[in-house]
């Protein structure tokens, strides 16, 4: 098992994300900051989007 927390990037949300692989993690991760999170994300080039995706995917813990 993987998890991810908004936390791990210095996000202040209680969003944890779990799953069986670190792509299903990401893939749960992304869906949410798309929704939750897209005041942060839409701001974005797809430059930073890639950097905040890396992040994200070296944040991911097994638990």
């Amino acid at each position: 098992m993987e998890k991810f927390a908004c936390k791990h990037l210095g996000i202040d949300c209680d969003f944890v994300a779990t799953g069986s692989t670190k792509e299903e993690v990401m893939d749960k991760a992304m869906a949410h900051g798309s929704t939750v999170h897209a005041d942060l994300m839409k701001g974005m080039t797809e430059v930073q989007l890639a950097e905040f995706a890396q992040k994200l995917e070296a944040s991911i813990q097994p638990i």
